[in-house]
């Protein structure tokens, strides 16, 4: 059961059971010194009427008490092993299954989470299911089975007075029981909100330059605060509703002392029980209700941990993209055949495309801002998944191709560039793990980038920082270019690949791509028309739709659109 509700592997189910029942054995060991109160006090009381007892001379006393201090902690030191050391493990485990399904899910769930989601989940959520394994759940199992395991003790001194000490159990169980029904849809509500909270400040951090130029900083801050406040009352509510019900429960267990203590005065009287035994079950009940008040009190972050394992297993259950991993390509042609594609269900993206790039010539897609062109760059590398129609690589539908088989066979330089905070060499080195040093420095020059990396310090081991922040723009994308030409795959993606590039050095990288792409599949976007002329095939893109399909020459003449684009860029460009 655990398994399936906080996502534990066999092991880490084992151990949380194991870590259990140490706890409860070293709490049903404490309970011994108990009995041997109640063992000494009957003898003792024997002796104070005058009768002769039978009983533990000092130093059996002394022995008993050092081997039950042995055995205790013995076992809450193995306890204690299994219990955090298990609990890391499986906290670890946890974290990389949800990185590894990240890692195989389609482009489009993470879309449709925002990064601060998701680096919620892997590391609150399951912090959270960390100090629940590692704690709550440990004790409340440990308390079940200690308590039980008294129980079943207590009936063998007095059956009437044990079922009065377990009369109030059943009402605190079902006080906790209504906990989660009271409490969740609230906790969910508050989570919802922090998440919401979480995103905001991650937009600020992410443009806070912006809000700055902007003069809406503070405005932007009090936005921000306004949330905070909104979330406490839903805070309180849960802590109230949550609070109220484990405090029922806890007060009717504590309870249980008291009827305890009056129904034991009623069988001591009618002497039913002895002296010893009653004295011997009001110092059981209070150590009976003493585990079951903790799991009491661990009952909020039971069902706060519950809102995290869910989220967990969102992602855990999500549709990943499937494919074998060992199909052959006859060619490496890209064939879109009557693709339509929508981010949104309402609204399509690309309706009915149909083209051809065929390995060995350049491919170009052209239009307006927002007709498509880097939406067909995804599908055909698989970062998403077409909605109808079908996409070919070679002879083979690319969703029968495992995705990071496809992807081996793809450099691709996207529109937004993302560099890590490493040196220039690993930023470049991430294009092919196996290249040396001297294929590193060569796809940079073959990009263009050595103008600019002789300048630095340390020249290519000079560390860029976060992004790349203490590169231009352009020089940044000439990264992204170089990384691209290190891989050397068969087919070439590049996503405005000249963006941010001056014109002069947007000449060298066109004769470089033309230098080191020969005789492979190369699918390019540029804005700039004048970059694209001598591509083998333009492809023309008007709302969603191929408007035009052919040489520059070809385009001039019998496509209207690609014609006043091209016009309209060189009026713009001699003005």
């Amino acid at each position: 059961m655990l398994k399936r509700m906080f996502h534990l592997t066999d092991a880490g189910q084992k151990a949380v059971y194991r870590s259990a029942i140490w706890l409860a054995a070293f709490q049903v060991l404490a309970m011994v010194p108990m009995l041997l109160i109640m063992h000494l006090f009957t003898s003792m009381y024997a002796r104070l009427q005058g009768e002769r007892a039978e009983g533990f001379s000092l130093a059996g006393y002394v022995i008993l008490g050092t081997l039950l201090v042995i055995a205790m902690y013995l076992t809450y030191r193995k306890m204690y092993k299994v219990k955090y050391l298990s609990s890391a493990d499986e906290s670890q485990h946890m974290r990389m299954t949800v990185m590894d399904k990240l890692r195989r899910l389609p482009q489009s769930y993470l879309s449709r989470h925002d990064l601060s989601d998701l680096t919620s989940t892997v590391m609150d959520d399951i912090g959270s299911m960390e100090g629940l394994l590692t704690n709550q759940i440990t004790e409340m199992i440990s308390g079940v089975i200690s308590a039980a395991v008294t129980i079943l003790v207590l009936f063998f001194f007095n059956v009437k007075l044990t079922l009065a000490l377990c009369a109030v159990i059943p009402v605190a169980a079902f006080s906790m029981a209504l906990s989660e029904a009271v409490s969740g849809k609230t906790n969910r509500k508050n989570r919802k909100a922090k998440l919401e909270i979480s995103d905001k400040i991650q937009e600020y951090l992410e443009n806070i330059k912006v809000l700055k130029a902007s003069g809406s900083i503070e405005e932007y801050q009090k936005g921000i605060r306004r949330k905070m406040r909104r979330l406490i009352p839903g805070l309180v509510l849960f802590e109230f509703l949550a609070g109220m019900c484990v405090a029922i429960a806890y007060n009717v267990l504590r309870a249980g002392i008291g009827i305890v203590a009056v129904y034991g005065i009623h069988l001591l009287v009618e002497g039913e029980i002895s002296v010893a035994v009653f004295v011997g079950f009001l110092l059981m009940s209070v150590w009976i209700y003493e585990p079951l008040s903790y799991t009491c009190e661990h009952l909020g972050a039971i069902i706060a941990a519950k809102v995290a394992s869910h989220r967990i297993r969102d992602i855990l259950e999500g549709k990943e993209q499937s494919g074998k991993d060992s199909i052959k390509f006859k060619n490496y042609d890209i064939i879109f055949d009557d693709v339509s594609f929508g981010y949104d269900r309402d609204k399509k993206v690309l309706d009915g495309v149909s083209f051809t790039a065929k390995k060995g010539e350049y491919t170009a897609l052209v239009g307006a801002s927002g007709c498509g062109k880097s939406t067909i760059c995804r599908l055909a590398a698989r970062l998403w998944d077409k909605e109808a129609g079908s996409i070919y690589l070679g002879d083979q539908e690319i969703t029968d191709v495992d995705p990071e088989k496809l992807f081996h066979l793809y450099s691709i330089v996207f529109q937004n560039v993302t560099l890590f905070n490493d040196t220039i060499y690993n930023n470049i080195l991430i294009g092919n793990k196996n290249a040396t040093r001297e294929e590193v420095l060569k796809a940079a020059e073959n990009a263009q980038c050595m103008s600019f990396i002789n300048k630095l310090p340390d020249g290519i081991d000079t560390v860029i920082g976060e992004n790349g922040h203490t590169l231009s723009g352009g020089e940044r994308q000439r990264l992204s270019i170089a990384r691209a030409f290190l891989k050397d795959a068969p087919i070439v993606l590049l996503d405005e690949s000249t963006a941010s590039i001056d014109p002069e050095t947007e000449t060298k990288i066109q004769e470089a791509i033309e230098r080191l792409t020969r005789g492979r599949t190369v699918l390019m976007i540029a804005h700039r028309l004048r970059s694209i002329v001598g591509c083998d095939r333009i492809i023309v893109l008007d709302q969603g739709k191929v408007v035009g399909n052919g040489t520059h020459r070809e385009l001039m003449e019998n496509c209207p659109v690609y014609h006043k684009l091209y016009t309209m860029q060189c009026e713009s460009e001699s003005a």
